[in-house]
């Protein structure tokens, strides 16, 4: 009986973490894409996470590029887009507009930080 008893433990315990593991939440992040920013312009995960970005453009089609990420999307105006990711890298990694949206363009970017 006692064999037993230790044999359902150590499965619960086993079966617990494994559970654990593959119930970790996902960090849901809503951004807005609009005249040259992002909202919000800087990001914070931990390392591991699993992320999941929702992200509108909100006056013209803008793109999200975060190449450290291999991230390249198209955000059409007014449709709210969703990008998952794991953030299995450590550091300071820039995002940017990918698509053309005007003069203030190439100043479009903001910043995830993994740490």
């Amino acid at each position: 009986m006692k064999k037993w008893i230790g044999l359902a433990i150590m499965l619960l315990l086993v079966f617990g973490s494994v559970a654990g593991v593959s119930a970790a939440e996902t960090k849901v992040i809503k951004m807005t894409a609009e005249k040259y920013h992002f909202t919000p312009e800087m990001i914070t995960v931990n390392l591991g996470d699993k992320v999941l970005l929702e992200i509108t453009a909100t006056d013209t089609e803008h793109g999200f590029g975060l190449k450290a990420f291999n991230i390249d999307q198209n955000l059409p105006k007014g449709k709210t887009v969703r990008i998952e990711f794991v953030a299995d890298k450590q550091g300071e990694f820039t995002f940017k507009c990918t698509s053309f949206c005007g003069w203030g363009h190439f100043g479009m970017t903001g910043k995830l930080v993994v740490s």
